[in-house]
């Protein structure tokens, strides 16, 4: 039941499953700005960007986009393995996915949860504290822009009483 919660809700067909299985032995890059290469050579393949669930990325042959499309790879090998009860599998590939994605907070909670699972108690507790840390940033982010706006709303408010009180000629 714990492993079922880790899963996205989102379905993997069996043919995409098997083509990311067959790029599983990529090695890692050793520098984000290089190109993910396979073993035999091969550049790594492009995930489809149609679909349902496809997002605007940068540009196809772009440093970003190539370190996107390996964290995406990453995550997706993460998920299978941990469907398939591999914890220390899909530990590496989620933990070598926030390298790239580190802004993103779910891939976090996962690998906190892993290492939870995994009775790692200190790391767990360190990666649960990262999650924690950089959803408040995110909230104290969301509390200035909100802060900011109310203070423009104030002072347009203030400068329009004085506008009106002078046509209307109120003190």
């Amino acid at each position: 039941m714990l492993i079922r919660s880790l899963l996205p809700t989102r379905y993997v067909a069996p043919a995409i499953a098997a083509a990311l299985a067959s790029a599983a032995c990529a090695p890692y890059p050793q520098r984000i700005r290089e190109q993910p290469v396979l073993e035999n050579g091969a550049k790594l393949p492009a995930p489809s960007a149609s679909g349902p669930g496809a997002v605007a990325t940068p540009a196809a042959g772009s440093p970003e986009a190539q370190s996107r499309r390996l964290a995406d790879q990453l995550v997706t090998e993460g998920t299978d393995l941990l469907a398939a009860n591999d914890l220390d599998g899909a530990l590496n590939r989620f933990d070598r996915a926030t390298v790239l994605r580190p802004e993103d907070k779910e891939l976090q909670f996962r690998v906190a949860r892993l290492l939870d699972l995994q009775m790692r108690p200190k790391e767990a507790l360190m990666r649960y504290q990262r999650f924690l840390n950089g959803l408040e940033i995110e909230k104290i982010q969301a509390q200035g822009e909100a802060s900011a706006k109310m203070a423009e709303a104030i002072a347009m408010a203030q400068q329009r009483i004085v506008v009106l009180e002078k046509q209307t000629g109120k003190p």
